[in-house]
């Protein structure tokens, strides 16, 4: 699919479609931090719930 999507543009955009703008170039960085920054959240997320040696229970529990 991406790969066709690839090719239709090259066909449309020809020499321009290898010399991207300065703002698509910015869009694209921030788009790939965006995705990197959730996938971390997500991450951080399962391993609290998992919480495979139980610290974390175990901290949240313990009576000060």
């Amino acid at each position: 699919m991406r790969l066709g999507d690839a090719a239709w543009e090259y066909a449309e955009l020809r020499e321009e479609f290898f010399t991207p703008d300065l703002a698509d170039m910015l869009n694209h960085a921030f788009l790939g931090l965006s995705v990197a920054a959730f996938a971390m959240v997500v991450w951080l997320v399962i391993l609290l719930v998992r919480d495979p040696k139980g610290s974390v229970r175990k901290s949240l529990l313990k009576k000060g």
